[in-house]
C-alpha cells in the first residue's frame, strides 16, 4: 500500500467583503437574546411544542426578519406566530435555511469560480475551483493539480451559508416600534420518560417509590430558563426524526415539584420553577416520592404453546422468574398516573447496602391500576419439566401428561404459579394441584414448596385443534 502526503491548506475569508450575491433588503436579526419568555412542553417520543416570546424592534413598510436559535429539527411548517392586536403584523413568506457553514460548504459554493493563494513569501498565486467530489480539484497556470502551497484566500462569503439553522421570513408592518411576537412551533429530538427508583425493606414486603423524570434534548436547540411540561400519552407523529448523543444533567430532588393536571387524553406536569435545557443534554428532575408501598414477591414458571403439540418426550429445566408487584391506590400510599418508564429495584443486603435486585418497564399506568415487575430469574428454585406420556385420542384430539418438579432450596416456603400456554380446546382430565382456568387458552396451578422442600405437578389435559 502506498500513502502521500498532503499539505496543509488554509481558507481566508477577507474582512469585510460583501456575500456573493447578497440580497440588497436588510434584516432585522432576532436571536435567543430578544427572548422574553419561553414554554416547552415535551411529549413521551421525539416531540417537543416550544412557545416563544421574543421582543423585536420591527420597520415600517415590507422587511427580512431573521429568527435566529432555533433548534436544528425545527418542523418549519408547524410554524405559528402571533402579534398583539394593536400591530398589524403579516408573514408573508417564511425559509428554514439549514445550510451550515463548514470549510467544505464554502468551497462546494466556489466551485467554477477563480481563487487565490497567498504564498509564504506574500505572493499570490491565481486559480480555479473545478470540483469538490472526493477532495477539491484546482486548475493553475494550465495545469489541474489537487494541491497548492499556501493560504486558499476567498473573496467573501457564499450566499445562503449560515452558523446556525435560522427561520427567514419576509414580513411586513404598518409602523415600526417593538413589538412583541410569539412564536410556536414543533421541533423533534426532545422525548422525555419516567424513571423510578423502588427500595424495599429487609423482608421485601413493603418500599420506597421514587419517581423521576429525565427530558433528554437533542433538538438542536437550547432553551435558557425555560416553563418546562411535560405530556404524558402517545400522541401520534408522522415521520419522526432520529436524534445524536447526549450528555446528563441530574438535578437534586429538593424544590423540583411538578403539579400534575388531566389533559384530555393524556396527563401533564408543569415544573413549579423554570428551568434550562441544553442541546444534548438528559436532564432528571424528582418528580414525587411515595413510601411505605405494600410490595408482593411472585414466583411464576411459564409454559408454551407448543408443549402441546406432537408426541413423544419433552423434557426441560426452564427458569422460575421473579416478579414484584404493587396497587396504585390511594389506600397503598401511592394513587398517582404513573407515566411510561423504567423501574429499577433495589433491596437491602445484611451490611444494610443497598443492591439493584432486577429493572423493568411499565407502560403509562393510570389510578386502581397494579403494577407488576419482573426483576430476573429465582436462584434457589429449581424446576424440571417432563411430558411423562402423549396420545391421540382422534385426527383432531390428543391427551397429554406432565410431570412439573419444583425444588425450593430457599429458608423459607414459597408458591410458584405455573402457567401454561394450552391453546386450541382443551378439557382438564386430572391434576395433583387444584387447576384454574385463566382464559380460553391458559391455565394455572398454585404450586407451595416448602422450605428446602420439593412439590411434584402432575397433571392430565386433551387437546383438540
Amino acid at each position: 500500500m502506498r500513502s502521500r502526503f498532503v499539505a496543509p491548506w488554509f481558507v481566508v475569508i477577507l474582512a469585510g467583503a460583501p456575500a456573493l450575491a447578497a440580497g440588497t433588503a436588510p434584516a432585522v436579526v432576532s436571536g435567543a437574546a430578544a427572548r422574553r419568555g419561553v414554554d416547552v412542553t415535551v411529549y413521551n417520543h421525539n416531540l417537543a411544542l416550544v412557545r416563544e416570546t421574543r421582543s423585536v424592534d420591527l420597520p415600517a413598510g415590507q422587511f427580512k426578519l431573521e429568527f435566529r436559535d432555533v433548534p436544528a429539527q425545527i418542523d418549519p411548517v408547524t410554524l405559528l406566530v402571533n402579534v398583539p392586536a394593536d400591530r398589524s403584523f403579516d408573514l408573508l413568506e417564511q425559509n428554514y435555511e439549514f445550510d451550515l457553514m463548514s470549510r467544505q460548504r464554502i468551497l462546494e459554493k466556489y466551485v467554477g469560480k477563480d481563487l487565490t493563494w497567498i504564498q509564504e513569501d506574500g505572493k499570490r498565486v491565481q486559480g480555479t475551483l473545478l470540483g469538490m467530489n472526493d477532495g477539491p480539484v484546482f486548475r493553475v497556470g494550465g495545469e489541474i493539480v489537487f494541491d497548492v502551497p499556501g493560504r486558499l484566500a476567498l473573496p467573501a462569503l457564499p450566499e445562503n451559508l449560515r452558523d446556525r439553522p435560522t427561520l427567514v421570513w419576509l414580513a411586513s408592518s404598518e409602523r415600526k416600534g417593538p413589538a412583541d411576537l410569539e412564536a410556536s412551533y414543533v421541533t423533534h429530538g426532545m422525548s422525555w420518560q419516567a424513571d423510578y427508583v423502588l427500595q424495599l425493606d429487609a423482608a421485601g414486603q413493603r418500599g420506597d417509590l421514587q419517581a423521576w423524570v429525565s427530558v433528554d434534548n437533542r433538538s438542536g436547540g437550547a432553551f435558557e430558563d425555560a416553563k418546562l411540561l411535560l405530556v404524558a400519552g402517545d400522541v401520534n407523529q408522522v415521520a419522526p426524526k432520529q436524534a445524536m448523543m447526549a450528555d446528563m444533567a441530574v438535578m437534586s430532588a429538593r424544590g423540583g415539584e411538578f403539579v400534575q393536571e388531566e389533559l384530555y387524553d393524556y396527563h401533564m406536569y408543569t415544573l413549579q420553577r423554570p428551568t434550562t435545557l441544553l442541546d444534548n443534554q438528559i436532564k432528571q428532575i424528582a418528580l414525587f416520592e411515595a413510601q411505605g408501598l405494600k410490595v408482593d414477591r411472585h414466583y411464576r414458571l411459564t409454559g408454551q404453546e407448543y408443549y402441546f403439540r406432537g408426541l413423544g418426550d419433552m423434557s426441560q429445566d426452564p427458569p422460575v422468574e421473579v416478579f414484584y408487584s404493587f396497587a396504585n391506590r390511594a389506600s397503598n400510599a401511592l394513587g398517582k398516573p404513573l407515566p411510561a418508564g423504567v423501574v429499577r429495584v433495589y433491596g437491602k443486603s445484611a451490611s444494610g447496602g443497598r443492591q439493584l435486585l432486577g429493572e423493568d418497564r411499565i407502560n403509562h399506568t393510570p389510578v386502581d391500576e397494579m403494577v407488576q415487575l419482573h426483576t430476573g430469574n429465582a436462584f434457589d428454585i429449581i424446576a424440571r419439566r417432563v411430558r411423562t406420556d402423549s396420545s391421540k385420542l382422534a385426527d383432531d384430539r390428543y391427551r397429554y401428561s406432565f410431570a412439573i418438579t419444583l425444588r425450593n432450596h430457599k429458608a423459607e416456603a414459597v408458591v410458584v404459579d405455573v402457567i401454561e400456554q394450552v391453546g386450541g380446546f382443551w378439557e382438564m382430565k386430572a391434576s395433583s394441584v387444584p387447576a384454574k382456568k385463566v382464559d380460553a387458552s391458559t391455565v394455572s396451578f398454585a404450586v407451595p414448596v416448602a422450605a428446602g422442600g420439593e412439590t411434584v405437578l402432575t397433571y392430565t389435559v386433551d387437546v383438540r385443534y
